[in-house]
């Protein structure tokens, strides 16, 4: 489905270093509803609560329309 661009779902992992050094590893999985809604989750992984709770404002604020 992939290949012909008629697909409904989107599955990835991303990787991040803070300035700081602390690791980050995001998890994102969407899926497109027949009504055209996307829904799915976010998951991110961090040895440290810090740079976990910053990108969870981050995303939150960006769901709001921030």
């Amino acid at each position: 489905c992939a290949l012909e661009g008629d697909c409904g779902y989107l599955a990835a992992n991303l990787y991040a270093k803070s300035v700081f050094g602390e690791d980050a590893l995001v998890n994102v999985s969407v899926e497109k509803q027949s009504d055209g809604k996307l829904t799915g989750y976010i998951r991110i992984r961090s040895k440290t609560q810090g740079i976990a709770l910053s990108l969870g404002d981050k995303i939150t604020l960006k769901q709001k329309g921030g």
